[in-house]
């Protein structure tokens, strides 16, 4: 039971961490701001997102 709870616990913060990073990708697009810090932010948001992604795998076939 307490296994349960804890996977429905890490999947929901996983995909809640993958729409924050989503959207954080999303408003680092803007032609406007390119240049290379704001490049180098975007790879660095990308990697936690593919982690994100990751975990929400992860999490789902755990909880199956």
């Amino acid at each position: 039971m307490t296994t349960e709870a804890l996977l429905s616990y890490a999947h929901i913060l996983a995909v809640l961490t993958l729409v924050v990073f989503i959207a954080s990708q999303a408003a680092l697009c803007r032609s406007e701001w390119m240049n290379a810090a704001v490049v180098e932010r975007l790879a660095t948001v990308d990697r936690i997102y593919g982690i994100a992604a990751m975990a929400v795998l992860a999490t789902g076939l755990a909880r199956i």
